[in-house]
């Protein structure tokens, strides 16, 4: 599925052809909603780099922190989030990390700390030249019905709406959960023990 055939399926679905010049309208608000809602693993991405200070530039697409590591002596090590401000103390490196101002703060670094950052990033809202991303390709089904359900929204279709508004919820979930299962061996001699 491309975005032309996203808007075309999407009328097709409401059985409407008199929607073709609001489709990209749709589709921005499905969006919407879904970017939001769903920063899905597959996706994850890491960057390198130094400080300045304690602070660094989040990356353009940055949307989600999966974790943040830094490099003291040879060993690498993940640093803990932390909301509020303090003051390190006790430690021959950075240990904690925060987001201030769209910058990644990293407390107690001096300028040239070496760090990555692992993150989830935004996914790209689909256009005519960005004719597809990760969502679409992976889950087409829930594109075409959250852009439907945002049609029938706008035609004030109140059946399409109740029916459309569960499946949307239930395919976000199913997106989600389908992410968290690649990380798991499905069948095997591995499993969780508790700790002695």
């Amino acid at each position: 599925m491309t975005y032309a055939t996203l808007q075309t399926d999407a009328a097709d679905y409401l059985h409407r052809n008199d929607l073709s010049a609001k489709m990209p309208g749709f589709i921005a608000l499905a969006e919407s909603t879904l970017f939001r809602e769903l920063h899905v693993k597959d996706m994850a991405v890491s960057v390198t780099g130094t400080t300045t200070g304690e602070y660094a530039t989040l990356p353009a697409d940055f949307g989600t922190v999966q974790r943040v590591t830094t490099v003291a002596g040879s060993a690498e090590y993940s640093l803990d989030y932390r909301a509020q401000d303090y003051t390190p103390t006790g430690q021959s490196y950075p240990t904690e990390y925060a987001l201030e101002s769209n910058k990644l703060r990293i407390w107690g670094a001096s300028t040239g700390q070496p760090y990555t950052l692992y993150y989830i990033p935004n996914l790209a809202a689909l256009s005519d030249s960005n004719t597809t991303n990760w969502l679409l390709s992976n889950a087409p089904d829930l594109y075409l019905y959250s852009t439907a359900l945002e049609a029938a929204k706008y035609i004030r279709d109140a059946q399409e709406v109740a029916t459309l508004t569960p499946m949307v919820g239930a395919l976000i979930d199913s997106v989600r959960r389908a992410s968290e299962r690649k990380g798991q061996p499905a069948t095997g001699s591995m499993q969780i023990k508790p700790r002695r």
